[in-house]
């Protein structure tokens, strides 16, 4: 394996993101394999400290799942309560409850923790 050290600077973020994808078809278990293995790992703790990705708002979220499912506000109304409270939601006006969480993620497959504004660390995500 070639010596792989940790990434701290964008020069050193780019080399290694070109040395991964010289490595990118590389067999498990071989010194190869095992490079792309640690860099794509070094990568992710660069990416995460210098590229956070937001986290979807509960609104967001209702509202990316609504529409690769093809759901209308409509279509909320059982999971959520009335029209008017739907509306409230997807404006971010109100917050989702638990139950109305626990209602999305069956109709719609919504992580829970998304809903309700909670995130776990990625150490702690299974």
């Amino acid at each position: 394996m070639a010596d792989v050290k940790s990434i701290g600077t964008e020069e050193e973020y780019n080399r290694a993101l070109a040395r991964l994808w010289e490595l990118f078809n590389s067999e498990p278990g071989t010194p190869d394999g095992d490079e792309f293995a640690v860099l794509a790992d070094l990568l992710e703790v660069y990416e995460d400290k210098h590229y956070p990705i937001p986290l979807p708002t509960p609104a967001g979220a209702i509202e990316f799942w609504m529409d690769q499912s093809n759901l209308s506000a409509d279509d909320l109304i059982p999971c959520i309560g009335s029209r008017e409270v739907v509306e409230e939601v997807l404006a971010g006006q109100r917050e989702v409850t638990p139950e109305m969480a626990e209602a999305l993620y069956e109709k719609l497959n919504i992580d829970v923790r998304d809903l309700l504004g909670k995130t776990l660390s990625r150490a702690d995500n299974p």
